[in-house]
């Protein structure tokens, strides 16, 4: 086994991850559930949780998507990358 392992952090390019949660470049699950909590007002956290789980599972909720599964940055610079090849 190699000595000089590098570690790599792959969680900031995992769109179900939470730091993209946080950038607003996720996948739309933490919408789903604050819309889930934010309608179940009287129920305990873990109430919460077991209900929501037992739905998600049989497709009882859907995953709010965003229109586009890339950020605007990304979006943005290969529509410029495009418009430099045409041009």
């Amino acid at each position: 086994m190699p000595v000089d392992l590098i570690m790599m952090d792959h969680a900031s390019k995992d769109q179900r991850s939470v730091p993209a949660m946080l950038r607003g470049t996720g996948d739309g699950r933490e919408e789903s559930w604050q819309s889930f909590e934010d309608a179940q007002p009287e129920l305990t956290q873990v109430e919460l949780m077991e209900k929501f789980r037992l739905k998600a599972r049989y497709g009882r909720i859907a995953a709010k998507r965003r229109l586009f599964g890339i950020s605007s940055r990304k979006y943005f610079a290969a529509l410029i990358t495009f418009a430099i090849i045409v041009a």
